[in-house]
């Protein structure tokens, strides 16, 4: 199983300068895990453990005309209950996440928080974080109807 919920704690932006038209803008993402602990979740069948993961996710735009960041909490619940020591152990003595917990843990959150992120750019007239699809007429023979 992988990330069951999320829980924000905290969400700021802040708007330094409007962008210029024309100029080329940067949007940095960064994740970050924060702390890892053990989680329990209650369900309809029981209570379950899990590895709870408090994270922060960073929005930096280059040149400086906004940043942002997103706190908040998720609940990883690995495929075998014997990971949850594991990747809890592995926290507490190097303090690093397993490759596939991280991704599954980034994917998750970009998913989850973009909505929110698309929302705050457009109401503070900046960049999306991410680029959105655009329509491009193909210059060709015009075709005349009739």
């Amino acid at each position: 199983m992988p990330v069951i919920g999320m829980n924000l704690t905290k969400v700021e932006f802040e708007k330094r300068g409007a962008p210029i038209p024309g100029m080329r803008i940067e949007v940095n993402l960064t994740p970050n895990v924060r702390d890892m602990r053990l989680g329990e979740i209650r369900s309809p069948t029981g209570k379950m453990k899990g590895v709870e993961i408090l994270f922060k996710y960073e929005i930096n735009y280059r040149p400086e005309i906004a940043e942002g960041r997103v706190e908040g909490a998720i609940m990883y619940l690995p495929a075998r209950k014997e990971d949850i020591d594991r990747i809890l152990d592995e926290w507490d003595a190097e303090k690093k996440v397993r490759p596939d917990v991280f991704a599954e843990m980034v994917n998750f959150i970009t998913s989850e928080i973009s909505p929110l992120l698309f929302v705050l750019a457009k109401e503070m007239r900046l960049p999306y974080h991410i680029p959105l699809p655009r329509v491009e007429l193909k210059q060709g023979p015009q075709v005349s109807g009739g």
